[in-house]
């Protein structure tokens, strides 16, 4: 699998790199509307997996980005949260955007900017499978 790797973006390498560490770190960023509920549910659910499932201890961070967080302090996307991403993070998951019904000056979609600056031209989701796991629960 590494010789597949070593030719694809740095994200999906340092995934393949992380998978047999002992702990992950996963940034959350709600962002906007729907995504202040879904966020706090899925790490929920994270954090209620059996060790048989996840044999790694996952740390959070919480991080901002989205519309709201714009109207508030002139940035959708920080710099804290793009280096955080970057250094600290081993994964994340974002929630959803609210997007204005018109032009805003200054603002740009901070899951765009996210795609852009990580290399992230894709919607690429690494699995790795696990044995004892079955579809119907």
């Amino acid at each position: 699998m590494q010789a597949a790797i070593r030719h694809t973006s740095p994200v999906l390498r340092r995934c393949a790199s992380t998978a047999a560490q002992s702990k992950f770190t996963v940034g959350l960023i709600p962002a906007d509307g729907i995504g202040k509920e879904v966020i706090p549910t899925a790490r929920r659910v994270l954090e209620a997996l059996p060790s048989s499932l996840m044999p790694a201890k996952i740390d959070f961070i919480n991080l901002d980005a989205g519309f709201e967080h714009f109207q508030k302090h002139g940035s959708a996307l920080p710099e804290d949260t793009v280096r955080a991403l970057q250094s600290d993070c081993d994964g994340a998951l974002f929630g959803a955007v609210s997007s204005p019904s018109h032009k805003v000056a200054g603002y740009s979609s901070p899951i765009v900017g996210l795609r852009k600056r990580l290399d992230l031209y894709a919607n690429v989701r690494p699995v790795i499978s696990s044995s004892g796991a079955s579809a119907s629960g």
